[in-house]
C-alpha cells in the first residue's frame, strides 16, 4: 500500500523534469536564434560614402536620372536629366568633364561601356529633329559613331533606355513601350529582335507606404499636372520619370494576358556572359545563358518588403554575388544573391542618407561600391556594403520560380 504513492510521486517528479527540461531548451534555442539573427545583421552594413549633388560649375543637380561606373578610369557618368547632359566625376567624385550640345548629347536616356575597345556608348531620345539614336564615343569624348534605327527593321519609334556591351561585343538595348530587346553588332549593325516572354501582372500593387507618403505622391501628380510651383520643372522629364500610382498604372498592367513578349526596362551581364533582363511589368528579372537561352526567372509584385512595385534598374556586384534591384515607387533597394533568392532590402522614402526619392538607376563601381540615382532628392549617394552572401553564381535554384518556354 506504501508503493503506489511512491510511484506516483516519482511519475510526477519526472514529468516536471521534462517539463523543466523543454522549457530550459526553449529558451536556450530563442537565445540561440536571437544572437544569430545579430549576427547575421551585423554582416548587412551600409555606409554613406558621399554625396554628389552639383555640377562642375556647383549648381545643384537636376533630376539626375541615370548613372554609370566606369570601371578603368574609376569614374561615375551622371545624367543631369535636368539639364540633357551628362556629368562625369573623376575618382574623387569631383565634377571635371561635362558632355553636352556641343558634343552632340542633347537627348541623353542611358550611359554605357564598351570595355575592350574604350568606347562610350550614349542612347538618346529624338529632340530638335533629330532621330533616337545610340552615339558612341572613343576615350577622347570624340565621335565615333552614331546609329539611328528607322532604317532597322521594326526600328521606326524605337527610343532606347538602358543598355549593355558583352565581351563577345554585341550591344542590347531595351526600349521605351518595346516588347523586345534590339540586339546590335559591334559596328552598330542590326543583329535581331530578342523577345523576353512573361506573365503579366494581375490586378493592382498594393502598397505599405503611409497615408502621408501616399497624399505627397498624389500631390506632385496634381501639381504636375497642374504645372504649379517648383514641380513645373517636371515637364523637362520624359513621362516614364514622372512618379505614377497604381491608378494611372498601363492598362496592360492590370489585365491577365498569360505569356506574351514583355518591356524590359533594364539590362545587365556578369563575367560570365549571363544576360539578366528586368520588367517593370512583371517585377521579374529574366536570366538567360550567353546564348540566349532561357535559365531561370525570380521577383514578385507587390507593395510590401521583398517584393518589386516599379523596378526601374538593376546592378550586378561579383565580389559579392549579389544583384541589386531599385524600386521606383517604394523608394528602396531589394538584394538578391546570384541564384534569384531575397537576401533583404535597404532604404525608404526619405532626404537623409540611405533614403531615397523615387530612385531610378543602380551600378556597381570597381571597388564594389554602389551608385545610386536618387532622382527627386536631385543627388547620387555612393555606398560601401558589407555583408556576404553564401549562394555560388547560378548555384541551387530550388525554389526560384522558373518559366517554361
Amino acid at each position: 500500500m506504501t508503493q503506489q504513492p511512491t510511484n506516483r510521486y516519482q511519475h510526477y517528479l519526472r514529468l516536471t523534469c521534462c517539463i523543466v527540461f523543454f522549457l530550459l531548451f526553449h529558451v536556450l534555442a530563442q537565445g540561440q536564434d536571437k544572437a544569430e539573427q545579430e549576427v547575421e545583421s551585423k554582416k548587412t552594413v551600409m555606409r554613406l560614402v558621399t554625396v554628389l549633388s552639383h555640377d562642375q560649375q556647383d549648381n545643384p543637380l537636376t533630376f539626375p536620372a541615370n548613372v554609370s561606373a566606369e570601371p578603368d578610369q574609376q569614374e561615375i557618368y551622371v545624367l543631369n536629366s535636368g539639364k540633357r547632359q551628362i556629368l562625369v566625376y573623376d575618382r574623387d567624385f569631383f565634377p571635371h568633364f561635362v558632355l553636352g550640345a556641343g558634343r552632340g548629347i542633347d537627348g541623353p536616356k542611358c550611359i554605357f561601356f564598351d570595355r575592350r575597345h574604350s568606347r562610350i556608348l550614349i542612347g538618346q531620345h529624338g529632340h530638335d529633329g533629330k532621330p533616337a539614336r545610340l552615339t558612341i564615343l572613343n576615350a577622347a569624348f570624340l565621335l565615333e559613331k552614331e546609329v539611328t534605327f528607322p532604317v532597322m527593321p521594326d526600328g521606326q519609334n524605337f527610343t532606347p533606355t538602358n543598355g549593355m556591351v558583352t565581351d563577345t561585343g554585341k550591344i542590347y538595348l531595351t526600349g521605351e513601350m518595346a516588347r523586345a530587346v534590339l540586339v546590335l553588332n559591334y559596328d552598330g549593325s542590326f543583329s535581331h529582335w530578342l523577345e523576353i516572354k512573361g506573365s503579366l501582372f494581375v490586378g493592382r500593387v498594393k502598397t505599405t507606404d503611409s497615408s502621408s507618403q501616399r497624399q505627397h505622391q498624389l500631390d506632385i501628380m496634381t501639381q504636375e499636372s497642374q504645372g504649379q510651383g517648383s514641380n513645373a520643372q517636371l515637364d523637362t522629364l520624359p513621362e516614364s520619370l514622372r512618379p505614377q500610382t497604381t491608378d494611372n498604372m498601363p492598362r496592360s498592367q492590370q489585365d491577365t494576358k498569360g505569356q506574351e513578349a514583355i518591356i524590359i526596362h533594364d539590362v545587365a551581364t556578369n563575367s560570365a556572359g549571363h544576360l539578366f533582363f528586368l520588367s517593370q511589368e512583371t517585377s521579374k528579372i529574366y536570366v538567360y545563358n550567353p546564348g540566349e537561352k532561357f535559365l531561370f526567372s525570380f521577383g514578385e509584385k507587390g507593395g510590401s518588403g521583398g517584393k518589386m512595385s516599379r523596378p526601374r534598374g538593376l546592378a550586378i556586384d561579383e565580389k559579392k554575388k549579389c544583384i541589386y534591384v531599385v524600386d521606383y515607387m517604394r523608394h528602396t533597394i531589394l538584394v538578391y544573391n546570384m541564384a534569384g533568392r531575397y537576401l533583404f532590402e535597404f532604404g525608404g522614402q526619405g532626404k537623409d542618407p540611405l533614403w531615397f526619392n523615387f530612385p531610378t538607376a543602380i551600378d556597381v563601381d570597381s571597388q564594389g561600391r554602389i551608385i545610386i540615382a536618387d532622382l527627386f532628392n536631385n543627388r547620387i549617394q555612393v555606398l560601401e556594403t558589407d555583408f556576404k552572401t553564401s549562394y555560388p553564381v547560378f548555384g541551387n535554384t530550388r525554389g526560384v520560380n522558373k518559366q517554361k518556354k
